[in-house]
Formats: structure tokens, sequence, C-alpha cells
């Protein structure tokens, strides 16, 4: 169970729900469905960054985020930016499973229409009533209870029953409920420990990837073509300070120290091993990919189903290595089953493990080993079903025998068993850190936190807490993964700008200017179909003149580049660029009806460091200049804002150009694209068209 750390710690805002919103899907029912199965015991790995947030929310810190907010908020309060977010946000849920089934709430989700692009929000605000609007308040934050649990509630199963046209008062009951299940989760997990059911292990405090701390350049081992920064990063001192501030917090949660630590994202290698033996940890796991590197052999029932021991200067670790297909099949496959037949396919399985294995000396431990969160979602009713089939053929088949890893440990000691090589750096994806270290985006990120760390330095070696604890927030896996190409978020953006944050912070804390850097965006603004694929003419009329005046032009969307957290109704949508041998020629279209409505308006249109083009609106006149100049350049408005900027305003070279567009009336900012940063306008398969 994890979640990156999301709240600004001095702020003490919180820009994102997930912790909340899994808290009532998954961490409480997960535990819940074991009490009436006591032989199935289990490990459940729970982040330290994870147990901070959960209990931030309740007294007496009683924080909130943004989402909880809007929730709060009466429906007809709600102003219009407002109304726009939750629009946008509210709809943050597994369309299959957690919206499609509730016909009130799929009734909301074409009343919005889908997808969005470029909608015209304006129209979209006219169609929803404030009951609509108070509707979706309550279906987001009811969807993101566990079925199970809501439903053995009476409040919540009413309303879930009623389905529409809710109050206020129906809505606090909703919200009340949230905080109630988030309070039980940890005396849950408590309450299994003692009885003995359940192990709980930690990971490090802010989910880093450790053997990436201890050296970056680990990940050339597998990857030995990967491009890294030059500056490389190299604190193993941070690994460990990571692994034991985790094992304090757990302690102070649980009341005993953990044993055994799941390493995040199942990242490992020799010195990894070092940091978690200096730190007392008795036991890691990781995916058998690891295993079978280290070892330089094929797959081996043998190898895989019996734990290791690693030897390191400082101490031994024991280490187990999770069945990837069993595991895989839970986390990906079986959420497309009949419920009985995923549980029929996996005992089958583990049967003919049992087949193959019931002549060894000591038992076979099969570690299956998956995302304790994310999973359940695309499973019917969360998965409950699937559960519930699961424990019930388990305990009753005298094949198997469920148990956490320590309890394996000290029944079949690997004291005496050889030590494995030193341990093949990698993750539990693809025995690699790609997902971590390599993109561009990736790497800047990483030269942006070495440099940190080395500036910070001197304030960390005095034992400055605020520093040590900004920085380890930004060492976290989850900023590094969703930066390049690789994965892809609705809240992309808002990861950006919280690693970024919390560097910030660092600095601020230890009394130093953050470079200007960090008020950049790493992620570049996606560009819908990439730059221009052809020569663009352009007729500057405001007008679409013929079907291909802008058909091989070059655009940005800017509402898929707006930020996780803009509410704005936006009226800016779409610039269109692109390039011939006389001039750059650039279309803005908008929210046309609300842009006719506001008066007086100006928009600056940066074209790289020095050009600026002023566009201005007075009294249905619109003129474009050069800032600084007073030069005229050609523009028309009409159904689209149309601006041409001759060939000698620009760059000799046809490269590409950092844009950024400001819309003001007054010395009001309506809006910003990017908002943060700039644009990058290339030419792409244009070029040519420059120098014809």
């Amino acid at each position: 169970m994890h979640q990156p750390y999301y709240r600004d710690p001095v702020t003490r805002r919180c820009s994102m729900p997930w912790v909340r919103l899994h808290g009532t899907k998954d961490y409480l029912d997960m535990i819940r469905h074991l009490e009436p199965y006591p032989r199935i015991h289990q490990t459940f790995n729970l982040v330290p960054a994870l147990l901070d947030q959960l209990e931030e929310y309740l007294p007496p810190h009683a924080l909130s985020d943004e989402f909880l907010d809007l929730s709060r908020t009466p429906a007809e309060a709600l102003t219009a930016l407002e109304r726009r977010f939750i629009l946008q946000w509210f709809f943050l849920a597994n369309p299959e499973r957690m919206i499609h089934p509730y016909p009130r709430y799929r009734e909301l989700l074409a009343l919005r229409g889908e997808p969005l692009g470029n909608a015209d929000w304006a129209q979209v605000l006219r169609r929803v009533s404030v009951q609509d609007l108070r509707d979706l308040q309550v279906w987001f934050n009811l969807a993101w209870i566990d079925p199970w649990l809501r439903r053995q509630d009476p409040a919540l199963k009413a309303l879930e029953e009623q389905g529409a046209r809710y109050t206020e008062a129906d809505k606090t009951v909703v919200l009340d409920a949230q905080l109630r299940l988030l309070a039980e989760i940890l005396p849950a997990y408590r309450q299994a420990q003692a009885r003995g059911q359940v192990e709980l292990t930690t990971s490090p405090y802010y989910h880093p990837i450790l053997p990436l701390l201890c050296d970056l350049g680990q990940a050339r081992i597998a990857l030995p073509q990967a491009q890294l920064p030059e500056a490389g990063f190299r604190y193993p001192e941070d690994a460990v300070w990571h692994l034991r501030a985790a094992k304090e917090r757990h302690a102070a949660a649980f009341g005993r120290l953990p044993e055994g630590c799941w390493p995040s994202e199942g990242s490992v290698s020799q010195e990894m091993a070092s940091a978690a033996a200096q730190a007392g940890l008795r036991w890691i796991a990781t995916d058998e990919e690891i295993l079978w590197r280290t070892l330089g052999q094929a797959r081996d029932l043998q190898a895989l189903y019996r734990p290791h021991r690693v030897t390191t200067p400082q101490g031994e670790v024991a280490i187990v290595f999770r069945d990837r297909e069993l595991s895989d099949l839970l986390g990906f496959a079986y959420s497309q089953w009949d419920p009985a037949a995923a549980v029929d396919d996996l005992l089958n399985r583990l049967g003919r493990i049992h087949t193959a294995t019931q002549d060894w000396a000591q038992p076979a431990l099969v570690s299956i080993i998956l995302d304790g969160e994310n999973a359940w979602e695309h499973y019917p009713e969360d998965g409950h079903d699937f559960f519930m089939d699961l424990y019930e053929g388990l305990s009753s088949d005298p094949r198997f025998r469920c148990v956490t890893v320590s309890e394996h440990l000290r029944e079949h000691p690997v004291e005496s068993t050889p030590p494995l090589p030193p341990l093949y750096p990698g993750s539990w994806i693809d025995a690699n850190f790609a997902t971590w270290a390599g993109h561009p985006e990736k790497n800047a990120a990483w030269t942006l936190l070495a440099q940190a760390r080395a500036a910070l330095s001197p304030a960390l070696a005095a034992g400055h807490d605020a520093v040590r604890r900004s920085l380890a927030m930004a060492e976290g896996s989850d900023w590094f993964w969703w930066f390049g190409d690789t994965h892809h978020s609705a809240q992309a953006e808002e990861f950006d700008r919280l690693f970024r944050l919390h560097l910030t912070n660092a600095y601020a804390a230890g009394g130093l200017d953050a470079p200007e850097a960090l008020t950049q965006p790493i992620r570049r603004p996606e560009i819908r179909g990439g730059g221009p694929t052809g020569k663009v003419t352009a007729t500057i009329d405001g007008k679409d003149t013929s079907y291909y005046e802008w058909l091989y032009a070059g655009r940005i969307d800017f509402t898929r580049g707006s930020g996780a957290m803009q509410r704005g109704g936006q009226l800016l949508l779409e610039l269109a660029y692109g390039w011939d041998a006389a001039r750059m020629s650039l279309r803005v279209s908008g929210s046309l009806e609300r842009w006719r409505a506001c008066d007086a308006w100006q928009l600056r249109l940066a074209l790289g460091p020095r050009l600026v083009i002023i566009v201005r609106r007075e009294a249905d006149q619109v003129t474009a200049t050069v800032e600084g100049t007073g030069k005229a350049v050609p523009s028309a408005w009409d159904r689209t804002l149309e601006v041409a900027v001759p060939r000698e305003l620009l760059p000799p070279e046809p490269g590409p150009l950092e844009c950024g567009l400001t819309l003001l009336q007054g010395s009001a900012v309506l809006e910003q694209h990017p908002h943060e940063g700039r644009y990058r306008l290339d030419p792409g398969d244009a070029q040519t068209a420059w120098s014809a």
C-alpha cells in the first residue's frame, strides 16, 4: 500500500485526493476481508508516507484536500471555475466498474460529454444544473467507497439505492462516512497484527528507488546504453535514512518494529541490501527475474520457491522472490474473468506447484506479491467476490498453508544456506530502472535533485530535519514514474509541480534561494499531432478560408496542457501554427461566445526570449504590434484570431521557438498558457518551407 507525499508540508495544502479515496476504497476492506478466514495469513506492506497522510485527515490534524474542499462546498455556492473543476475531475474513476454500473453517475458523465477535448466549457456549464453538480459531488465520493463497505452502512446503502436528487445533508453523510472509515484503517491493521493473522512490513519512507539513490549509475547495468545525467547521484546514506526512519515510523504506528521490507517497486541491488542490513531489517523481497539474472540461469523451481540469503559488509538479510506469473494474473488478468473461474485457475496452478514440490525436504514458499490498491478497481465489486471465493478455497484445501514471510523464516531459517552472488540491480519492471531514469525528462529531474542535494549537504550535516524531509519527499519514485512517455496520467503536470515544490521547500528550509529552473515545468506540454507537416500559408482574416488553410499546421491543445489543478472555464482552447517562405502564421481558437463577450482584452504572445506580439481588442477593433517597437503585424479576429509574423522578425535559422500566451483584461490575468514555462513550437516536417 503506498502513495507519494502529496501535501505541501509548509502550507499544508493537498492538491490530490488519492490517500483519502484509496483509503475508503482499498485499505480498509482488504484487511476486513480476512476476518472470517483465520487460516489465511498475509503480509501487508504500508509505506510510511502513506501512514502520515492517513493520520493527517484525522484529529488533531483534521486536514483536507482540494477535492474534499470542493465536495463540501454547497453546490449552489460553487463559482464557475469550481463547477468547471468538478465537471472535469470528478469522473476520475474506472468507468467500467465505478461509473457505468450506476445510472445517475453514468448519466452525469454523458451530460458533461466524453471525451472533452476542445469542448466549449461555457456550453457545458449552461446545460448542467445545481442538482446535477450536487449529485456529482455525492457520486464521486460514494463510488470511491468500497461497495461492500458502503452496503454495511445503512445510510450509505440507502443513498446508493436512492441514486439521485441528493441534498446537502445527503452529501454530508457520505463525506462524514469517508472520514469515519479513514479512522478505522490503522486500528484494523493493528488488530489483525495482534491476533497473529498478518505481518506488517515497511518500505523506504518516501518510496524512493534505493539502488538509484545509492548510485544512479546502476541503471546502466541492465541498460548499458542508457543516457544518464553527467552529475550522477550517489548518496547511499540517504538510502539508510529512508529505511531507519521508516522503521521508527512503523513502530510508532503499529507498536512493533518491522522485520521485513518491500523495497520501492521491488528495486534491489547489492548496495541496497547492505543498507537494509545496516538498518536492521531481517528480510526484503523482489521479482523473480532478479533471481535469474543474479544466478545467471533459467527459471528453476528449486531456486524460486525458497528464501535466499544475501551477505553484505553490514550484515545479512534474507530475500524472497515473487512468482511473477501468479502475481501478474492477480494484478492484471483475473479482473476480466468470472471470479469463480479465476479462483479455480489460481488454485489449479498452485496445485501443480504442490505436485512438483511435495517431495522437497522443506515446503515450497510461493510468494505472490503485487500492488495493494490499484488492481481491485478493475474487478467487479472491487474484488469482493473474488476474495471471498479465494479465501474460502485456500482455507479448505489441505495442500496449502497461507503464511507470512517471517512465519516461514522462523520455521525454515536461511542462515545455513549458501549466500547468493551479488544481487543484480533492477526492479520488478523488466529487471531494470528505465521507468525512473534515462529519459530526458527523468534525467532533468535527477539533475535538479542532485544540485539540491549537493547545495544542501551542509544543512543535512547539521541535522536540519525540514531540509532532510523535503529532499526525501523529492527522492520519491512516483515523480520520476510520471516523467517521460512511458506512463500517462491526467494529473501528470501536478506530479511535476509537486516534485519541484518539494525541492523548492528544501532550499527555503536551508536558507538558500531555489534556482530559477524550479519555476519551470520539467514535462513539456503535449503538442497534439506534433509540429507542422507541410507549408502553411494562411489568409489573415480570422476565418477558416479553406479546408487546406491550416491542414498542415502544428497544434497545441490548451485543454490538455492546462494542468491538473487549473479550475478555469477556459476561454482559449487551441493554438495552430506553421511557416511558409515569407512568414510564420498563428491561429488562436477559443470559446467564441464567451470571448466575444469579453471586452477590451489584450493577448501577449511571446515567441522566444525577445519577441512579444501584443494583440489588443478595443471597440471591436483588433490590432497587433511588436512590443517595444510598436511595429504593426497582420492580424484579424472573427471566428478565430489570426496573426502573421514576418520572417525578418524571427531568428534567421528555422529552429524551434519557445512560446507562451497570456490573456489579460486591464491588469487582470484571465488565462495563461502554459501555466508554467513555455511551449515548444517546432517546424517539424515543414522546416524546408522556411528556406523554400
